[in-house]
Parts: C-alpha cells; structure tokens; sequence
C-alpha cells in the first residue's frame, strides 16, 4: 500500500509539470483603437514669500501687501512663510540654509545696503532692474536708496518703506514739571538727564534695553552724529578712519560714557520694547529708539503730545533721517518668476505703499506718498524729514556697516556700558574693523 501511494504522487507531480510545461495557446484580438479628451495639466500660479513681519502690526501690514497683489493677481495663490525674530535673525538662518541648497522662495525679506550685498555675493540672487525701470525708481526713489540696492552696476532689491532710527522720545509732564526742553545735540543731552536725575532721583534719565545688545549701537549713532556729523558718522561706519587715533571718534566715544551714569540700571535685564510703558508712566525720562517705538506707545494708551513726544536727534550740528530700509528680493532659480515681478511691482506702487505704512509705523519713499498721509504728527514728520533731511543709512541691523563686524561690535559697545574703558573700545573697534576688512567690504558705498 505505501508503495502504491508513492507511485501516484510521482504520477501526479509529472502531471503537474507537464500541464505547466504546455504550450499556451495563442489568442489574437483585433486591435481597438480608444480616443479620449486629453486631460490638461493645471500648473498652478503661486507665489511663496518669506518674510520677518510676524508680529502684531506688522502681521497686519503685512496683509495690507497680500490685500494689494490679490486685487491686481486674484489667480496667483500666495504661500505665506513668517518667520519671527528680531532684525530678521531667524530669517537669515533659514535663507542661508536654503538658498545653499538650491531650494530658494520665489522672493524673502531683506534690509537694503550692507545686508543685502550679503546675498548678492553669494550669487544668490538674479537683478530687479526690470521692475525698477518699469516703476521709474530712479526718478521716484532717493538716490541713497538706489545706492542701498545696487552691486556691480544692476539692481538687487525693490524696498518700499523706511523707519527713521534717530527719534529720542521723552516724557512730557516729566519735561514740563522740571522746566525742560528736549536736548538737541549730546551736550544738552547729558544736561537734560544730570538735571532729570537731581530733581527726581528715583526717575532713570535714559532708558535703554541692552539685552537687545544693538539699542546700545542705537544710542551710539546719535552721539556719533552729534560729535562729527553724517560725514564722520558714514567714514566711521565704512572703514575710512582710523579708530584709535581719529579724535572725533574719541570724543564720541568719551561723550558715550558720561551718559552711562544715566541710564536704566537694569538696562542689561531688558529688551528694546521694555522701556517706552515706563517712559509713558513716567519712570524714564528719555529713550533714543526708532520710530516702531511709537506703536507700542500708542497701543499701551499713551497719547502722543500728552504723554509722550519724539524729536528727530541730534539736530546739531545736522538733523540727518537715519534710515533703515527694507526690501523684497528675487531668488535666483525661483519656480514663479511671472508672480515674482507681479509682486516686486506691487511693492513699487505707492497706494500699496500708502496703506501699508499707516499700519507698519514707518514711512513710505514714493515721492507721490504725501506727508499728509499719516494720521499722526509723528510720522508726518518722519515723512517731511525724509525728503527735505540728509538720509543717511543706519548702521545698525546691516543697513551700512557689513554684519560681521556689527556682531562684534555691539558686544564692544555692550562691555564698554559696564566698563567704561575707552581705549580698550578704541582698540577693539580698530582690530575688528581690520580683522573684517570693513573698508573693502563697504567699497560699495563709498567708491565713486
């Protein structure tokens, strides 16, 4: 029997192979023939932005721009990308690390000058003279601001507004009660606060928030204006003096130090946007800060000519509008080059201009902005200095002076609030300057 079974497995595995190994039979069909209605590839229009203006007002200005391009461009979807940090520092971290890899936005914010040549440099970025030439920029923008985005003949970025750096904000019934003016050179500077502090001691004169170490170049700028002027402050700034032995720069250096009994003691403990609420209560008597000061100001309750007011300073021995510009770029190897121009024409457009720098707290620079656009006094002014003043770029923030260099420097500045050493500042400005080429690096600005 278990022989029997045997056999017929084998029996049944031949059978097996065999069928497997039979030739199949050919089936020929007629061939048919199926039209169909191609189905078209939908490229969709879009436009990706990276941009710094997160928070609060900005946030809302920002979507004044987007309110604008949507009405000119309803069929481009826009891919909005904020990212938060001050002065754009996370921005920059992030562009660097795409634009390396071949992975650029179709445009991302910049500051115009120093900042701005940074990308151009790495080859980042493809000319905007197009959109330049079509807006008539040459004609409607300030010639520093041409300056400010032009590298190697051709034009990088296109900017649309500008925030004035040199206001000091100072409390009004504080100035009232003690009989005071607001100070307009250095001098009357340490006057106004030697005078603040011995008729209210427990007022701090200065306010100041150097943990943002770069109020501490804020607060610099203007006692360098005040010493030598916007010559002194641009040379200063580009690598034209010679730091240790040029005397205006020491005595800017020393004026810097008299302030230091002045200011908020616990300046190191606080940011920028600690200091305007105790101005407007009164336990500070002056700020020197940019004009975005007024917004918080004016969103905390505090009424502009009552509580608060601002002077362009220094005004000797020339009132300058110490400008900080921003721009909008456009990436070399971006995947929506028709929306890139569409949106690089909508910045250029001075409604879209108008409307956005009521909200962002700066100032429009379309000549065809009126000053009379701005709800408030403060900016009206801002508007009037910016064209009829000297404007000269900031330094702070890498509008003039190379970003390299301005890292160190502000530590400089930082260490020097405690220390008061002036020739060791001297002597390390001059080294950093040096060891960062600054002259070659801010040929840009002052070649001829």
């Amino acid at each position: 029997m278990k022989r029997l079974l045997t056999l017929l497995a084998i029996a049944a595995v031949l059978a097996s192979s065999l069928v497997a190994c039979a030739p199949v039979p050919q089936v020929i069909e007629k061939e048919v023939v199926v039209t169909a209605t191609p189905v078209p590839v939908v490229v969709e229009k879009e436009l990706t932005v990276y941009h710094w203006w997160t928070a609060g007002g900005e946030k809302q200005a920002m979507d004044v721009i987007f309110k604008h391009f949507r009405a000119a461009n309803p069929d481009i979807k826009i891919v909005d990308n904020p990212l938060a940090g001050g002065g754009g520092i996370t921005l920059k971290t992030v562009m660097q690390g795409m634009l390396a890899a071949k992975m650029p936005p179709d445009t991302f914010q910049s500051l115009s000058g120093s900042e701005l040549k940074m990308y151009v440099d790495g080859a980042y970025l493809d000319p905007v003279d197009d959109v330049w030439a079509a807006n008539n920029l040459d004609t409607n923008y300030p010639a520093v601001i041409n300056k400010m985005v032009t590298f190697n003949g051709k034009k990088y970025g296109i900017p649309m507004n500008a925030h004035r750096a040199n206001w000091l904000f100072y409390n009004v019934p504080l100035f009232k009660e003690l009989g005071l003016e607001p100070p307009t050179n250095v001098d009357e500077l340490i006057a106004v606060a030697k005078a603040i502090k011995e008729a209210r001691p427990e007022v701090s004169p200065i306010g100041l928030g150097s943990r943002d170490k770069w109020t501490a170049i804020f607060l610099f700028d203007v006692v360098l204006l005040s010493e030598g002027g916007p010559d002194v402050y641009e040379q200063f700034y580009t690598g034209q003096l010679d730091v240790e032995t040029d005397p205006v720069i020491r005595a800017a250096m020393e004026k810097y130090k008299a302030l230091i009994p002045y200011l908020y003691p616990y300046h190191g403990a606080k940011i920028w946007s600690d200091i305007p609420g105790p101005l407007g209560e009164g336990q500070i008597g002056m700020m020197v800060i940019g004009d975005f000061a007024a917004a918080q100001l004016v969103q905390a309750g505090y009424v502009e000519g009552t509580d608060w007011e601002a002077v362009g300073f220094p005004q000797e021995p020339e009132e300058v509008f110490l400008m900080i510009v921003d721009t909008f770029t456009r990436p070399v190897g971006i995947k929506h080059p028709e929306a890139n121009t569409a949106w690089l024409n909508n910045l250029a457009d001075p409604d879209t201009q108008a409307e956005f720098n009521i909200i962002k707290g700066s100032i429009a620079i379309h000549k065809d902005v009126p000053d009379s656009n701005y709800p408030d006094d403060l900016h009206q002014r801002a508007s009037a200095a910016f064209k009829g003043k000297r404007i000269v770029p900031a330094s702070a923030h890498g509008a003039l002076a190379p970003q390299n260099f301005l890292s160190d420097w502000q530590d400089i500045l930082t260490r020097f609030l405690y220390t008061g050493d002036v020739d060791a500042a001297l002597s390390q400005t001059a080294l950093v300057m040096t060891s960062y080429d600054v002259a070659g690096q801010s040929e840009w600005y002052w070649a001829k």
